[in-house]
């Protein structure tokens, strides 16, 4: 549950949320991702670090160049925490016992 409620907080900001969006279907270099902001080097690369340390983004080096991309499983985790919690909504609960 810990690794859920990690993936949980860094999605909780919208330039990451922006940054996963962006890496939908695709691979980008940190080069393409900074271009996409008018925010820092450093502030991209801070949540980079922060969606990296999640889980949520994977990352390759070619050269100079760090290429990201999202990381299937960590979307796969989601989906079943997702689906435990909508199957519970479906369950009756009983009313607390007078004992």
């Amino acid at each position: 549950m810990e690794d859920v409620a990690l993936i949980f907080k860094a999605l909780g900001d919208e330039i990451r949320l922006e940054i996963v969006r962006m890496l939908i279907d695709k691979e980008l270099c940190v080069c393409d991702i900074l271009a996409a902001f008018d925010k820092s080097q450093p502030a991209i690369s801070h949540h980079l670090k922060i969606l990296k340390q999640s889980g949520i983004v994977l990352d390759s080096r070619d050269g100079k160049w760090i290429y990201y991309r999202l990381n299937p499983q960590v979307f796969n985790q989601i989906e079943v925490f997702l689906q435990l919690c909508k199957m519970a909504t479906k369950e009756r609960y009983r009313t607390c016992s007078p004992n």
